[in-house]
């Protein structure tokens, strides 16, 4: 959730570890006139122990290092929301890829957030976002910004739930928080802030236990930005933090809004704009409502092109909760100035993933693969058919149920949806997916799943875009299948996924205890675009 980097022109190391020029690594598309997406998505595991158990967290990559800040060390958070702060992730990692070797050759230094060489020069400035989850955040340059996030309580929470498990949030009486993120604080606190950190410092400090540098952490204060759960992308100079919750000792409250703002920022000085709403980004609900069609948060997000004009667009697949109980399942179409719910009604990946968004200017299509999470609908069709393949009425069924979360179970499906130049939707089931497992994983219901099993995956994880512009990724994050397959006719390897929710069981909910059949992962898997044969 919730990215937008500058991405790193380090593609030498990616090619290195797949050995994607050698041999034929297309695959071919089902029999008959297809006129799906022409390139598949395909994950290869790598083995890395000394990586951290991380799912809803922050990173950035700088040169050949990767920056981990905040998230969750467990499983998927119960019905009672109990994000407990033993929880929190407290360490900042920085991960180094040797010119991105091969993701088992990666060494990790870490250091805990509050150690002294972090906090001897931020006076006046709460570090409290670096042990918080799911944080909106971007990279520009050597500097990562964060915008709000979820920081865990000091004990645990006790909520009461009038009617369904996800309307009407109440604290139970007895409970107090003051709201400054202290250890008195009993509930959790949607934190609001920007914070801007320049990355060779931080990193400088966490390799070399080094002072950090007086004014390498900037920050603004602005209570419209605690916001969790939400997705952030830039257009042009634009921050679009999009839909989101407040959830806190104020209660359980929904954005229902696209915000935007900007930003100035030259090392020293720090500010912003004032957030404003367009007029068609916000639902006119007010943050209490439970109905709305923009009372979203949890859902995916990417940067687009728009196949009509070839413009910069967003758009957000889905998300959680429609009418406070149930899953959305129709995307919206954001612009500079403007947003729609689109009447489109997706049939896989509904909650967040990550997204691997690609544009064809000579096909006039743009497309995006997302990588499992959760899913609203069942493939019907026969086992013998055909991959990748037209999602329809006829052979996908629905079943999510309000007020049920075993009706939208985790999955290791990846769709792609597709746009043509009228802005005709489609969606296609492709044959790839998570790869089975190459190690045991324990769990703390004490049964280790064994190699080659297949746990759910792609909940809450992180992809590390690491595509040159040379081989196609464009200046917003989406990737020229044109000048891509152009470079890489065998098709190529594009970043990392790395962390995320990590499921035994695809009704998580109907174990009775999320967290012994659920963790934080620390799998990570080479992201790679293959050429469908048509």
């Amino acid at each position: 959730m919730k990215r937008k980097s500058l991405y790193a022109a380090l593609a030498i190391g990616l090619i290195a570890a797949w050995g994607c020029n050698g041999g034929d690594n297309t695959t071919t598309a089902p029999n008959g006139a297809y006129a799906g997406p022409p390139y598949t998505v395909q994950l290869e595991e790598y083995v890395n122990e000394s990586l951290p158990d991380l799912h809803s967290y922050t990173h950035a990559i700088y040169q050949d290092k990767i920056v981990m800040i905040g998230g969750r060390t467990n499983g998927l958070h119960g019905g009672s929301y109990d994000f407990h702060r033993r929880f929190s992730n407290k360490d900042v990692f920085v991960i180094s890829t040797n010119n991105w070797a091969t993701p088992d050759k990666w060494t990790v230094k870490s250091l805990p957030s509050n150690s002294p060489l972090l906090t001897a020069n931020t006076a006046g400035i709460s570090l409290q976002q670096f042990k918080a989850n799911n944080a909106q955040f971007f990279t520009e340059d050597s500097v990562l910004y964060i915008v709000g996030g979820l920081l865990g309580s000091a004990r645990p929470t006790q909520l009461k739930q009038p009617g369904n498990p996800q309307s009407g949030l109440m604290l139970v009486p007895g409970t107090k928080a003051d709201g400054n993120g202290n250890d008195n604080d009993t509930v959790p606190q949607t934190l609001p802030y920007i914070t801007a950190v320049t990355l060779p410092a931080l990193i400088n400090t966490v390799n070399n236990n080094a002072p950090l540098a007086a004014g390498s952490i900037r920050q603004v204060k602005d209570d419209k930005l605690a916001v969790t759960g939400g997705e952030l992308e830039l257009m042009g100079k634009a921050v679009k933090l999009v839909f989101g919750w407040n959830f806190s000792f104020s209660g359980d409250l929904y954005t229902h809004q696209i915000r935007s703002f900007t930003y100035t920022d030259d090392g020293k000085k720090f500010s912003i704009s004032p957030v404003t709403v367009c007029a068609t980004c916000w639902d006119n609900q007010p943050d209490t409502s439970n109905t709305g069609y923009y009372r979203r948060r949890d859902g995916s997000m990417s940067p687009m092109i728009d196949p009509a004009d070839g413009s910069e667009k967003l758009q957000y697949y889905a998300g959680v909760f429609k009418n406070g109980d149930i899953n959305f399942d129709n995307p919206v179409w954001i612009g500079k100035d403007d947003a729609a719910e689109q009447s489109f009604v997706m049939r896989s990946n509904v909650y967040t993933c990550q997204v691997v968004p690609v544009y064809s200017p000579s096909r006039m299509q743009s497309y995006a693969t997302l990588l499992g999470g959760m899913k609203n609908a069942i493939y019907t069709g026969k086992a013998s058919d055909n991959l990748p393949i037209l999602l329809t009425d006829s052979n996908t069924t629905i079943t999510s149920k309000a007020g049920d979360f075993s009706t939208i179970p985790f999955s290791n499906q990846f769709s792609t949806v597709m746009i043509d130049k009228k802005h005709n939707y489609s969606q296609y089931l492709l044959r790839d997916s998570f790869p089975a497992t190459k190690v045991p994983y324990p769990f703390l219901d004490t049964m280790a799943l064994p190699i080659g099993s297949s746990p759910y995956n792609g909940s809450e994880s992180e992809l590390m875009w690491t595509l040159s512009p040379a081989n196609g990724m464009m200046p917003n994050g989406v990737v020229n299948y044109d000048t891509f397959l152009k470079a890489n006719p065998q098709g190529s390897a594009v970043g990392y996924l790395h962390g995320g929710i990590l499921s035994k069981v695809e009704n998580a909910f109907n174990a009775g205890n999320q967290g012994k059949v659920t963790r934080a992962s620390n799998r990570v898997f080479v992201v790679k675009i293959v050429p469908v044969k048509q």
